[in-house]
């Protein structure tokens, strides 16, 4: 009776196993983009907040401005500010400019033609096409609005070639003598030119220049720029043409966590991400979309919820069927998981009934109990040694936890400072204060020495176990009783910290550059790159 039992419990089990896995996964390159954009997500309404507070300020100084023209300048500033965040708000701010303008023809054209750019990008391409044809007379432009002009007519016929399925098309020139045009006046290497280089590249299917020109744009900016943002999608659609699809996700989520940081409402990368992600994973694909169709009836313009609502519906079917799927597998999974607990059940009694047949083996049950006996003393002690030695480990982490609090206290107070002085117009008093020192250095210095220490003596063997792993000439010799950058960011993994964006925030430093130690460090390891973490973290043990 004993041996067929085995083969069909070996049988039940993978037929569990197969049921598992039968949905496609994202491969870990794709969990780990996703991983870094949900902790973007999760932030993000800080980053709202933070943009309003911004606005707020603006705004009041506005309101506090009597002189027509100082208020154009910066309710034009505030209308910027605006321009991918709120719709309503920027329309409104650019109506109120041509007000201002009044008489002065300039002022009044430089809003109008903003307005129209507004119009444009939002998808109100009846209104943009009324004002940037019909309202504006370019022969009575100055040179600079001239050039502006070319610039926001390029973009209305780029667009609207991409988008024109919304509505009917209208009869406007195409981009490409406009691009030419531009591409004559604009100084060659701005960033304006480098863009219509690029547009022009794509558009002669010369891909891999238009590569270069892309990364020397993104080169030219930080991650946290508005505009990367912007080049980092169309690197994204380049990817995608040449058929680099795991390099397309890359430089969407780039795309994406960029517009997060710069509290964008109007945008297309989250809805390319959650569209490309689909085929592997419903609910993240569901969940970008819904945040992507969230922001959007935020910013209430046309085009972006006309764009999310013809995928909307594919996103939604997929996560039914595979709802609905994963009803039908649990289903068989709890049939099978009781075959599985009735045959062990069988195999239990078989056992047990076998086992009162076997009185001869009671001496040796018992002699195996005085060693069990015997072993659990010596666990005991061992068990007292490890609790001595947690005892330490928490010291130093209670000391490391106290000072991160004092500093913490300490900024807080000085954050409300600086805040009731922005509130009570002290700018120059705030200044004085803010060009006294910089706080933050010394504050990660500290931070710095003081987990180094308390690092080092909750692992004083961490540097030369580090080094084991890594070829001869690539180990590293920190100051004595320090560390230096790479070892502190594997020492927070060896501490169970794997997010490279917490690691980024706990050691003041971008999340691309913790991402650029931690590939150059593995670069070097002894073994298999991939489990260089994993041995990391066993450091100690």
């Amino acid at each position: 009776m004993k041996r067929p039992v085995l083969p069909i419990l070996s049988l039940l089990a993978a037929l569990l196993l197969c049921g598992c896995q039968q949905h496609s996964r994202p491969d870990r390159r794709t969990r780990e983009l996703l991983t870094e954009l949900d902790g973007y997500i999760k932030a993000r309404e800080m980053y709202v907040v933070r943009k309003k507070d911004q606005m707020e300020v603006l705004t009041r100084l506005a309101g506090d401005l009597r002189d027509p023209e100082r208020r154009y300048d910066l309710e034009m500033r505030i209308a910027d500010e605006y321009f991918a965040f709120s719709f309503d708000s920027t329309q409104a701010y650019l109506k109120h400019c041509i007000e201002l303008a009044g008489a002065d023809t300039e002022r009044a054209q430089a809003a109008t033609l903003k307005l129209g750019h507004l119009y444009a990008k939002s998808g109100n391409y009846m209104e943009a096409h009324q004002i940037l044809y019909e309202q504006l007379d370019s022969n009575r432009l100055s040179p600079s609005l001239q050039t502006e002009y070319l610039q926001v007519l390029y973009d209305f016929s780029h667009d609207l070639s991409g988008n024109s399925g919304m509505v009917e098309r209208l009869s406007i020139p195409p981009e490409a003598p406009y691009r030419e045009r531009l591409l004559g006046i604009l100084p060659r290497n701005s960033e304006a030119w480098r863009v219509l280089l690029r547009d022009k590249l794509v558009a002669e299917d010369r891909l891999d220049r238009a590569d270069s020109v892309s990364r020397v744009l993104l080169a030219s900016m930080k991650p946290e720029d508005r505009n990367y943002a912007i080049h980092a999608y169309y690197l994204a659609e380049n990817c995608e043409n040449r058929g680099l699809h795991a390099d397309q996700l890359l430089w969407l989520v780039k795309s994406a966590e960029c517009d997060i940081m710069n509290a964008v409402k109007d945008y297309a990368s989250l809805t390319v991400v959650a569209m490309h992600v689909l085929p592997v994973d419903v609910e993240h694909s569901f969940h970008y979309l819904q945040i992507a169709q969230e922001d959007a009836v935020f910013y209430n313009a046309k085009l972006r919820p006309w764009q999310i609502s013809r995928f909307l519906m594919d996103v939604e079917e997929a996560y039914m069927a595979k709802q609905d799927q994963r009803q039908q597998l649990n289903k068989i999974f709890l049939i099978l998981l009781a075959i599985m607990v009735a045959a062990l059940f069988f195999i239990t009694w078989f056992l047990v009934s076998r086992s009162l047949k076997l009185s001869h083996l009671h001496r040796e049950l018992e002699q195996a109990n005085a060693n069990l006996a015997a072993a659990n003393a010596t666990l005991g002690q061992l068990n007292l040694q490890i609790s001595k030695a947690d005892q330490v480990k928490e010291e130093y982490i209670l000391e490391f936890l106290q000072t991160l609090a004092n500093q913490i206290a300490l900024f807080r107070n000085e954050d409300n400072r600086y805040r009731n002085l922005i509130k009570q117009g002290k700018a120059d008093e705030l200044l004085k204060e803010l060009s006294i020192g910089s706080r933050s250095e010394k504050a990660r210095d500290q931070f710095y020495e003081t987990f180094d220490q308390t690092f080092l003596g909750m692992y004083p063997s961490f540097v030369e176990a580090f080094n084991d792993l890594l070829l001869p000439q690539a180990r590293l010799s920190p100051p004595k009783g320090r560390l230096n950058t790479e070892l502190r960011i594997f020492a927070l993994i060896r501490l169970g910290v794997d997010d490279s964006k917490k690691i980024a925030a706990m050691l003041d430093y971008s999340v691309s550059t913790i991402y650029n130690y931690k590939v150059s460090v593995k670069n070097n390891a002894l073994g298999d790159r991939d489990t260089f973490e994993e041995r990391v973290k066993k450091i100690g043990k």
